[in-house]
């Protein structure tokens, strides 16, 4: 099959192309390097460097026709938080609509989009902290907020054009091995460990989330280029852990004996998620 992945110089994306490349598909590659470098972006793979808002992404789909388009474009934005709504929405939204048009033009067979996963149910009752896909979503962060748009945007070019679909909401993931753009706690502990600096440890250090290996989120996604039809699925360990057991891990491993420094947040309260993956180990394999 011919795959084109947005975002695909990213963290999940240029492993997501060396998996599928690995596997013998063709891949297409189209990312603008804001959050990615050249350098992870797998030679064997056609590397577009475009921003997924710009109209020439239609014209290049139209050339390449893929099979499927695998969505993983995820903004960074070091804007104050004002600004942020404005920015998350122009590239998760509006940039996804200009994609969503290129597919159909391009008679995309399927699309595959990226959620979130942790954050998009907001507060859970503690004694009920597992969610499942139908469960009432409840985004806090603008660009949760955007995913949420986003998936229902996935779902309407279903609807009108045909258009097949999974959507992967994915619980936080590690196995980053690049500490500037890392965005998991681990990969932070980890640095700061190696550097013999205490780590900062903010919020409530109680919260339990679901996490999951890159590689599994690799897996699952190639298990997705045919499974997954018009389905939503959490991709997740389906397991909860807290932030101080991530720490005490890697602190473990390292044969650290720094404690970190923890500063509370009276403003934020906390809130335990696990992501139900039932339904994904059962439609995936």
């Amino acid at each position: 099959m011919k795959i084109a992945i947005t975002g695909g110089a990213g963290f999940i994306g240029s492993r997501l192309a060396r998996a599928c490349l690995d596997a013998g598909h063709i891949v297409i590659v189209i990312d603008n390097l804001a959050n990615g470098s050249c350098q992870t972006v797998d030679p064997r793979a056609r590397f577009y460097c475009l921003d997924i808002r710009d109209r020439k992404l239609q014209t290049i789909l139209q050339q390449e026709r893929p099979d499927i388009v695998s969505h993983h474009v995820v903004q960074r934005t070091t804007s104050v938080w004002d600004a942020a709504p404005l920015v998350d929405a122009d590239v998760h939204i509006r940039g996804l609509l200009n994609v969503l048009d290129g597919c159909v033009n391009a008679s995309v067979r399927k699309f595959i989009f990226a959620s979130g996963g942790n954050a998009l149910y907001g507060k859970v009752e503690p004694e009920r902290y597992i969610v499942k896909e139908c469960d009432p979503l409840c985004p806090q962060r603008p660009c949760d907020i955007c995913k949420v748009a986003g998936e229902w945007y996935v779902r309407y070019y279903t609807r009108n054009y045909g258009l097949t679909h999974t959507i992967l909401r994915y619980a936080d993931v590690y196995g980053e091995t690049d500490s500037i753009l890392g965005q998991h706690p681990l990969t932070y502990f980890t640095t700061m460990l190696l550097e013999n600096r205490r780590p900062v440890i903010r919020g409530a250090a109680t919260e339990r989330h679901d996490h999951i290996f890159i590689d599994d989120v690799v897996q699952a996604n190639v298990c997705a280029l045919k499974r997954g039809k018009n389905q939503t699925l959490h991709i997740s360990s389906g397991q909860g852990y807290d932030i101080m057991q991530f720490y005490c891990a890697i602190a473990q491993l390292l044969s650290s004996d720094l404690l970190p420094l923890q500063m509370s947040d009276s403003f934020a309260e906390p809130i335990s998620v696990v992501l139900d993956n039932t339904l994904a180990r059962h439609v995936l394999g």
